[in-house]
């Protein structure tokens, strides 16, 4: 038997393109969850069986939109405060990078074991902290993809 190939925790982070480097991209500090998720709008349609029109019609779906939601939670560190209220702040999106580590296994044509990053602008479109008495202030945030959100192989 052949075990399945899994990333760590580390295997997955999100990045913001820093304000002052173009093209730099740093994790903010203190999440300890994340997630990506990828959605596709869709209509549909039942399309009527040409020789038996009593047939339970089968529904074809056609594609209206796709959208990508950032998701992440975990402890509020001072260091990132600042960064995440200046995304909220801004009226434009922020450029975003969710990097895939990778362990050189080869996999399915997406890079070394499925290594790379999306990458693509994003709105803050919730950001919030929350404390409770005797733990840590929390901290959970969920961006918005605007326009596309491509993926790139790692070499």
């Amino acid at each position: 038997m052949t075990e399945a190939a899994t990333l760590p925790f580390s295997g997955v982070s999100v990045k913001l393109e820093s304000p002052d480097r173009a093209g730099t991209f740093e994790a903010p500090v203190g999440l300890t969850e994340r997630s990506v998720s990828f959605s596709k709008e869709t209509n549909s349609v039942a399309i009527p069986d040409a020789v038996n029109e009593d047939a339970a019609p089968f529904v074809a779906r056609d594609v209206v939109s796709k959208s990508v939601t950032i998701s992440g939670k975990g402890v509020m560190a001072r260091q990132s405060l600042g960064r995440w209220r200046a995304a909220f702040e801004a009226d434009g999106p922020v450029r975003t990078r969710v990097d895939v580590a990778g362990d050189g296994t080869g996999g399915t044509g997406t890079g070394a074991g499925g290594a790379g990053h999306w990458e693509g602008l994003f709105h803050l479109t919730s950001f919030e902290v929350g404390a409770i008495r005797g733990e840590r202030c929390t901290v959970t945030v969920a961006l918005q993809s605007s326009g596309p959100v491509p993926f790139t192989a790692a070499p």
